[in-house]
This record gives C-alpha cells, structure tokens and sequence, in this order.
C-alpha cells in the first residue's frame, strides 16, 4: 500500500515538474517584472519631481527652452500655468506644443534628402521648360505673323468685294427698276386693252341701239303708206349699215373677245372680308378665315366658300356690318335687298378688291341680329321651287347641298386665254379664260357630304350632257372646286360647262 502511494506521488511530482518546464521566464516572473517597472517610473517620477520643485524658479524665469524637456514635461502644470487654466488642461497642452516642435524638427530632417531630390528634379527640368516656353513663345509669334497676313488678305478681298457688292446691287435695283417698269407699262398696255375693248363694246352697243331705233322707225313708215318711200330708203340704209356691222360685230365676239356694251358681271351677295361671324362653340371667326365646313352658330354648317370681286357692287352698312347691296336680309316677315332696308347707309368709300360669301345648310348667315339668305338665295317660295321641281328626294334645305351642289377636283386643267393651263384650285379672279369668260368669283365647296348623285346634278341641258361622269368618283376630293364667270360658262375639256350658279339656278 505504501509502495502504490509512493508511485502516485512521484508520478504527480513528474507531471508538475514537466508543467513548468514548459513555463517562459514572463510566465514565470512577469508579475515581479511589471511590479519592478512601474516601481521604478513611480521613483523616477517623484525624483525627477523632488528635483524640478527644488528649482522650480530657474525653470519658470527660463520656461520657452525648460518646457520641453522630459523631466519637465509631466509636471509642467504644477510648475506653472496660465490663470484661467487648470494644471492638467495646460500640462496637456504643453504635451502637444512639444510635441508638434519635435515632430517639426524631426519631419525637417527626415524629409531633407526628398526637398534635395525634388531641387535636384527642378534644375533638371528648367532647361525643358524653358525650351519650351521658347517654343510656345515661336508657336505664338508663328500665330501673330499668320493673323497678320490673313488680316492682311482679308482687308484686300473686302477692299475688292465692297466695290463689287455695290455693282451687284446696283444692277440689282436697276432690274428691278427695269421689272417695276415693265410690269407698269404692262399693265398700263393691259389697262387700255380693256379700255379700248370697252369704248369698242360701247361703240358696238351705241350703233345696235341706232339700228334698233332704225328698225323701228322702219316699222312705223312701212305702216303708214304715205311713207313707204322714206321706209325703202331707210330700210336700204339699215342693211347698208347692218352688214358690214354685223361682219364686225362677228369679229369683235369670236377673236377680240369684245362684248357690246363692255363687260357686264352679275349682281353679287356678298361681305367685307372682316365680318365677324359667330360660330358654334361662341367664338367669332372674320369671313375670310372661316372654311368649309366649319359649324356656325345653331349647327349652321359651311357647305361653300365664295369669293368674288367687288366690281359692280354698292357696298353698304347695316348694323355695322358692311355687304352688298343685293344681299337679301330679313326685314320683319319679309326678304328684302339690303339696299332697300331702311337702316342701311351707303358706303362712299369702299376699295377692298374682293368680297365673300357663304353657301350654308340651313340657307342663312345669321351675324349679330341681323338673318342674311347665304349665297343661293333660297327662301320660302324659292326653297319650295327647288322642292318641287327637281326629282331627287330633297326634303329640306339642308339635303340641297347633298343632292344639287356640285365641283371639280383641285387638279383640274382650265385653259386661259392665252393657251396656258392651270388646275381650277388656282385660277384667280379676272382671269381670261378660253373663249373670252371673264371669272369673277371663285367657289371652295365641301366634298365629304355631298353624294355619288353630284355626278348627274346638271342633268341634261343646252350646255352639257352628263358633263360629270367624266369625273372619277374615287377622286372627289374633301374640298371641291368651281368657278363664277360673266358669261355663266368656261370652257372644260372641250365641253361647255355652266358656272357655279347653275347647280341650283335652274331649279328656281
């Protein structure tokens, strides 16, 4: 038993004897060892601050070079510090004014081979750049002398341009002098043409006059037998007479163009292009401005648009609006000529070249208070003659642009006097067309609405057979056009076509 207890015990002393062999001398003194150090900076501290307190006074007189020292440093805010400041804020501060000055003076040491390097690298680099500021410095006076002659040739084009300009422009404002002179004498040559076709016209018309006045004083002779002698000489005078004036009649018709008694245009209904009219949603819209279809007030919609010149008109003023005197306009339960309205004034001075004119569903043009007929004039007694004199089912005013206004395509070719050709959309007003129509009117007419019955709306007539089915029905186009001229006819494709007005004139 004690053998076995004597193995247990030699056995655990081997175990904590190999336990610390393992130990490193830290492990095994490391306590005594930080005991001994701070022991040792506790002494150091309080010698260093025994010493400093006995001579504290040489040390605050000399304090700029003392402060900084490492026995002085700890205890700077027991040796002195400013008022207002406590002994550990101003050691603290007096620790980083040192420290700064130290770091200052080691940093200066430590970065002086780098300041010799970068001297080094800065007197290598002044040749290169002082070559190349020479450089730049003949790059630039390179530039200057290049500005210099380009300045230079500049002044001279400019000195050889500017007298060429004004030979340019003066050439210029002589053509043009020459143009405004030609257009000049060509209208004025134009002018005269119509003048003297008029003074001829009336000249014809003077002589038909006489030659009826002729014939009827012939007439009388030849009843009263007494006189038969005077009605045989002056039957003989008037052939004499009719003859040849007939021949020059003929001549003045079919190759001047020239009518007897000069130029006569129908009436016309129209408005100064400034008239407001009101349209459905309340805004005012000038005539001129206004297009087909768009909806004037009450659901009014614009079939037409006309156009015409204001030769032949008397223009007056009637509740400030300022129209033809022709235009018919409702006066209590009657349609009166706007010249016969007691309220209208005569315009004196009226000069705007071109007049305008609506075609409308309900067959009126309503501006302010005053009811206007639109341009087809239809009314009462003459809607119900357009009702009962046509054979297509028309029930109201509104179906007349439907079923009876008609047009042509924008491209369509009219010949003008002089064998030229333009398409109807650009014909203007006083052309000449083919066999001497004078156009006075020009009519734009909403397409959309109007039926495939368009294509026999003239029936047959003395003018035309079925003119329209030359018209192709996948060409009807949105806006139509048609033309108003002094004879009622233009000349279409070799065919005689009615003017505008005839769609609806010979129903009333």
């Amino acid at each position: 038993m004690n053998i076995i207890h004597l193995l247990y015990m030699d056995s655990n002393l081997n175990n904590i004897t190999k336990m610390y062999d393992k130990l490193n001398y830290f492990d095994q003194h490391g306590g005594s060892l930080v005991l001994f150090i701070v022991i040792t900076i506790i002494v150091i501290l309080l010698v260093s601050y025994f010493h400093t307190m006995a001579h504290v006074q040489p040390i605050i007189d000399d304090w700029p070079n003392q402060r900084c020292k490492p026995n002085i440093i700890p205890f700077a805010g027991l040796i002195t510090h400013p008022e207002g400041v406590t002994a550990g804020e101003y050691t603290h501060q007096n620790f980083t004014y040192c420290s700064q000055n130290i770091l200052s003076n080691i940093t200066g040491h430590a970065v002086q081979p780098l300041t010799h390097v970068t001297n080094v690298l800065q007197k290598l680099t002044e040749p290169i750049q002082n070559s190349i500021q020479s450089s730049r410095a003949m790059f630039d006076k390179i530039r200057t002398s290049m500005q210099s002659v380009t300045e230079e040739i500049m002044g001279r084009l400019m000195n050889v341009m500017t007298p060429l300009m004004q030979i340019i422009i003066s050439f210029k404002d002589l053509t043009s002098k020459i143009q405004g002179t030609m257009t000049a004498s060509l209208f004025t040559l134009l002018g005269s043409y119509y003048t003297l076709k008029s003074l001829m016209g009336s000249i014809a018309q003077f002589i038909i006059n006489i030659l009826i006045s002729l014939v009827a004083m012939i007439a009388v002779f030849w009843v009263v037998p007494l006189t038969w002698g005077a009605a045989i000489s002056n039957t003989a005078i008037f052939v004499a007479i009719s003859i040849p004036m007939a021949i020059i009649l003929t001549f003045m018709v079919d190759v001047l163009h020239i009518q007897p008694g000069g130029l006569k245009i129908p009436s016309v209904k129209c408005f100064d292009e400034n008239t407001l009219i009101t349209m459905n949603d309340a805004t005012q819209k000038k005539i001129v401005d206004i297009e087909t279809g768009d909806v004037l007030c009450n659901d009014n919609v614009v079939t037409a648009k006309i156009k015409v010149t204001t030769d032949g008109s008397q223009m007056y003023i009637l509740n400030n609006i300022i129209v033809s005197d022709s235009h018919i306009v409702k006066y209590g339960n009657s349609w009166i000529p706007v010249s016969n309205h007691p309220s209208a004034i005569k315009h004196t001075s009226y000069n705007k070249p071109f007049l305008y004119c609506l075609n409308t569903t309900n067959k009126i043009i309503e501006i302010k208070d005053e009811i206007f007929t639109d341009w087809d004039e239809i009314y009462e007694t003459s809607l119900n003659s357009v009702l009962n004199n046509t054979l297509i089912p028309i029930k109201s005013c509104k179906d007349i642009h439907k079923y009876l206004d008609c047009g042509f395509e924008p491209s369509i070719k009219i010949k003008l006097a002089g064998g030229s050709e333009l398409d109807i959309s650009k014909v203007c007003i006083n052309d000449v067309l083919e066999n001497g129509e004078i156009v006075y009117g020009l009519v734009e007419i909403d397409g959309l609405n109007i039926t495939e019955n368009v294509l026999y709306n003239l029936g047959k007539n003395n003018y035309v057979d079925d003119y329209c089915y030359k018209q192709d029905i996948s060409i009807i186009n949105k806006k139509l056009y048609h033309l108003l001229t002094d004879k009622k006819t233009f000349k279409l494709k070799n065919i005689i076509i009615p003017d505008y007005n005839a769609a609806i004139d010979r129903f009333l």
